[in-house]
């Protein structure tokens, strides 16, 4: 385990962690949903990235029933939704640095104004390390190998 975010080491990991599909809009969301709080292994950047964009669309859509039915915008919908989307969303951002091969704990640069901010966006836009690292083997392997065939 490693000694900094308690994350499983070398390239065995869980057999569910190891699934390589590639990751269509429903395809992440329901990994994401299905590890809702594991934090070990790794994410690739479609998986964050679908994800948080279903974050934003369902945040919205509260936000949208809450104005129409309640007359304001800050309500118990937002509230429930971003409870509901925590822990999924933590773990996905966590997966997501394993993928770059960095720590966890570096989620918090989101407590430095504007700098943090830009590094995380700057993070979660980089491509994953190609193959194993210490936190896993590369989510995308299989499906890389299958697309440099396909390109023969």
């Amino acid at each position: 385990m490693c000694p900094k975010c308690g994350a499983l080491q070398g390239i065995a990991s869980a057999a569910d962690d190891n699934d390589q599909t590639p990751r269509t809009f429903a395809n992440s969301i329901t990994i994401c949903m299905s590890r809702y709080a594991r934090f070990r292994g790794r994410a690739p950047r479609a998986e964050f990235w679908y994800f948080t964009i279903l974050y934003f669309v369902v945040i919205w859509g509260a936000d949208l029933v809450s104005a129409v039915w309640l007359g304001s915008v800050s309500s118990i919908f937002s509230w429930i939704v971003n409870l509901a989307f925590f822990l999924p969303g933590l773990a996905v951002q966590v997966r997501r640095f394993h993928d770059l091969n960095k720590s966890g704990w570096w989620w918090f640069l989101i407590c430095l104004p504007v700098v943090g901010w830009i590094i995380l966006l700057v993070w979660n836009c980089t491509v994953g390390t190609r193959g194993p690292n210490r936190y896993g083997v590369d989510p995308l392997a299989n499906h890389l190998a299958l697309v440099a065939v396909a390109a023969l």
